[in-house]
């Protein structure tokens, strides 16, 4: 018996501290709210990209989770992997493409967690 109450003694408890720990979940998940913007490339390194979107020009950091999604880049990722090449952002995203870009906010910085080129200029591979 001792040991019955004991354990619902325990249950009681865990039941009790499990909103305090949803509530503290949802208030971080709150604080990195996923957001995106929609606009042309206008400027792009290896660690930043910057659009032009109906607000002005927004500056992105990128880093190596930075998710990017274009017209051909599995074979283009699976190419440079085969050359033991480095990834980067400029090998997939150019300066006059379209693209959306999903970001959340690190203190002053955006971070890009998703890139999706949507329109990409025409190649003058020659």
């Amino acid at each position: 018996m001792k040991g019955f109450k004991l354990s619902a003694v325990v249950l009681g408890v865990l039941l009790l501290s499990v909103p305090a720990f949803a509530q503290e979940k949802s208030q971080k998940s709150s604080s990195e709210k996923t957001m995106s913007a929609t606009g042309v490339v206008s400027a792009v390194a290896a660690d930043s990209l910057t659009i032009k979107a109906k607000s002005g020009e927004v500056k992105f950091a990128v880093d190596k989770d930075t998710h990017v999604q274009a017209t051909g880049a599995s074979r283009k990722t699976a190419a440079l992997k085969s050359d033991q090449k480095t990834l980067q952002l400029t090998e997939y995203v150019k300066v006059g493409d379209s693209v959306t870009v999903k970001y959340h906010e690190t203190g002053a910085t955006k971070h890009a967690s998703d890139v999706v080129v949507r329109s990409a200029l025409p190649s003058t591979k020659k």
